[in-house]
């Protein structure tokens, strides 16, 4: 299965056989940065935070202006930002 047929998986919200599929496509080539972001947006999805800013980290060590890693990353350490009980306890 190619990257195309994984977003269209992804898109039409089956997001397991995405990730299945993925996973497959990353084992081959770990450094297939299209996947690697893809896998980022669905750990996103699903809320695995860790899992999402692991990949789109990856990402950034292969293509370090990779812009759509840079706002994953972003968007997700924000997240986990906000779920930071340091912010409500000063």
């Amino acid at each position: 299965m190619g990257i195309n047929e994984v977003l269209e998986l992804f898109e039409q919200h089956e997001l397991g056989n995405a990730l299945e599929a993925l996973n497959g496509l990353i084992l081959k080539d770990n450094d297939n940065v299209q996947a690697l972001n893809l896998r980022g947006r669905i750990y996103y999805k699903m809320q695995k935070w860790g899992d999402a800013m692991n990949d789109y980290a990856t990402v950034l060590e292969i293509d370090p202006h990779n812009q759509e890693a840079k706002a994953g990353w972003e968007m997700t350490r924000n997240i986990l930002g906000y779920f930071n009980p340091d912010m409500f306890n000063p």
